[in-house]
């Protein structure tokens, strides 16, 4: 009987086919595990650059040297031996110096900086400012540099590690700290 029911089950799927869906499990829009796909990117597009950077940097130098002289002066040795008659005198002179200078700086913000241009393997290189200004002081940070589509995440930000050709500039002016007019005269006069 059991037969019977797996024949009758077996003809039955094969006379009435299921009807399937032709349609692909991979799509543009579905992505990958293992191939990351392509963007598209162009001229105009904002990135925002999280910047990251620590430099450090030490110099080191020293030199030393020594030099050495004497001189004897006694009877039948010149003019002095009837004034001083047994002079003798040395010199001797040794200089040791280092010298050494050590610089530390670091770095982190976020700027988001427009693509300006595309080359021709499609990296994009972009540029952008930022000036922030608190009653009299102005803090301005410019960056540009290339980076690779690639590196760009979804939410189109990118670690400023991945900047090729990254040129950072950080300027202020720390207004709150300068002397006044008063100030200077008084540490003038005493």
């Amino acid at each position: 009987m059991k037969r019977i029911l797996m024949f009758l089950l077996v003809v039955f799927l094969l006379v009435y086919p299921i009807s399937s869906n032709g349609n692909s499990l991979w799509t543009d829009k579905s992505g990958s595990y293992f191939i990351k796909p392509h963007r598209r990117f162009y001229v105009g597009e904002l990135l925002t650059i999280i910047i990251s950077e620590q430099s450090s940097a030490t110099s080191k130098t020293g030199v030393s040297s020594d030099e050495g002289s004497s001189a004897l002066v006694g009877p039948g040795a010149g003019m002095l031996t009837s004034l001083l008659p047994y002079l003798k005198g040395s010199m001797d002179t040794s200089y040791d110096g280092s010298a050494g200078t050590n610089k530390t700086g670091s770095l982190r913000a976020q700027l988001t900086v427009k693509v300006v241009s595309i080359d021709e393997n499609g990296n994009l290189a972009f540029e952008g400012n930022k000036e922030i200004k608190v009653n009299e002081d102005l803090q301005r940070l410019t960056f540009s540099g290339m980076v690779r589509p690639e590196d760009v995440r979804t939410d189109n930000t990118v670690s400023s590690t991945f900047v090729a050709d990254a040129k950072i500039d950080y300027l202020g002016n720390d207004h709150a700290t300068k002397k006044g007019i008063l100030s200077k005269a008084l540490e003038w006069l005493f």
